[in-house]
């Protein structure tokens, strides 16, 4: 160890040392970055811990990750009480699974501190504990819909052209699950709970992507009251347009339109979500756009499901349809150059599975540039990585 790591080891420590005496408590909200005391702690492991201790700590981590969730779905951690501990017998017979097995698998978690066991018995640690409740339904899709691809990439990308998936049809994902030429949605809309943990997890992350706050859509009011304002463009059941008139009530309902799959737009009736007058119109986005000189073609969470050829396809079915004063505003994560945050990391990451990706503003204006586009603005979320593109058509 060199004489400049020794120093930063000693900075580090008295630097956790002062963090320590103000920490108020870590977030219990889901993927928001870890406290700056934590952050300097995983520091100086990294200093402290030699080439072969790290790589013995990403296996065990690594088994450990698979356990937990394998933990999960056989009810192991749901079934160890909230206070006291249960035997090992008893968890097997609670949850009809072989004694000699659950005993190999939580030997694993215990060694981890993330259970702790008793002569013969299991008992929660505060963490493990969440896992048993609603975190467990958090990190389950995170696992099950990225995770397990992504071990198999190695093997994917050893068979296919060591690039990005150019299609989300032909993806790690699909290839894991033996279907490619489907689409992920395709094969998640036959298992009922995977797309519910999907949605779970999408509604939990919610407060990393905000409707409103950061973008001005008063600006798009136009003079001729004819023009459609607001073009949601794969808008789901409509949350968007309904909050977007809440902060904007000087934007009309009839103004506004919702595109998306017939299934749906059903959905978006059924809910009384949106106010009367929105106009609810079946479209396709990687078809040629119906609505023409909109004010603006709004996409969220649309982008970061494409590649980039693809997603350069679905714009370019938007671009003749723009008038000469249109906007396209595509709200998403818009990673920092730097290493990014946990969320939009474990998002990419998810992302290059199924066949999309998160983009930094460097990869946007390429691709808008590739779409006849031109970026107009960058709109951020204050402190987050999220934000609007604003873009509109090169002038030639």
């Amino acid at each position: 160890m060199t004489v400049d790591q020794l120093s930063r080891i000693q900075a580090l420590a008295v630097e956790i040392a002062d963090l320590s005496r103000t920490i108020e408590g870590s977030s219990e909200r889901f993927m928001v970055d870890s406290l700056p005391s934590l952050k300097k702690s995983e520091e100086l492991v990294a200093l402290v811990q030699s080439p072969a201790e790290h790589a013995t700590s990403l296996i065990v981590k690594t088994m450990e990750t698979a356990v937990i969730r394998t933990l999960l779905s056989l009810n192991v951690l749901q079934t160890i009480p909230a206070t006291g501990s249960i035997s090992l017998q008893g968890l097997a017979m609670a949850t009809e699974t072989q004694e000699a097995l659950l005993e190999r698998l939580l030997r694993v978690v215990t060694r981890t501190g993330f259970l702790t066991r008793d002569n013969d018995a299991y008992r929660h640690t505060h963490t493990s504990l969440a896992y048993a409740g609603p975190l467990g339904a958090l990190f389950a899709p995170c696992y099950d819909e990225g995770i397990r691809a992504l071990i198999r990439l190695p093997e994917y990308l050893s068979v296919k052209d060591k690039e990005e998936a150019k299609s989300a049809r032909y993806s790690p994902f699909t290839w894991n699950e033996g279907q490619e030429g489907k689409t992920t949605f395709e094969i998640l809309s036959t298992m009922p709970a995977r797309t519910e943990g999907i949605h779970t997890l999408a509604s939990n992350v919610q407060h990393l992507r905000p409707y409103t706050g950061f973008f001005d859509y008063s600006k798009l009011i136009p003079d001729n009251n004819e023009r459609a304002v607001f073009v949601d463009v794969g808008g789901g059941n409509g949350h968007v347009i309904k909050e977007v008139l809440q902060a904007f009530p000087q934007i009309r309902p009839e103004q506004c339109v919702l595109e998306d799959r017939a299934e749906t737009l059903e959905l978006a009736r059924t809910t009384g979500l949106l106010p009367d007058g929105v106009q609810l119109l079946e479209h396709d986005y990687l078809t040629r756009q119906p609505i023409s000189n909109a004010m603006a073609y709004h996409l969220r969470a649309v982008a970061y499901n494409l590649g980039d050829v693809e997603l350069v396809q679905l714009l370019k079915q938007i671009v003749p349809a723009m008038g000469p004063d249109s906007k396209i505003l595509i709200a998403e994560n818009i990673l920092f150059d730097d290493n990014g945050t946990a969320f939009s990391t474990v998002s990419d990451m998810i992302m290059l599975c199924i066949g999309g990706k998160e983009r930094t503003e460097r990869n946007f204006r390429k691709v808008l540039d590739e779409a006849g586009l031109t970026v107009n603005g960058i709109h951020r979320a204050p402190g987050l990585e999220y934000g609007i593109v604003e873009a509109s058509l090169k002038i030639s």
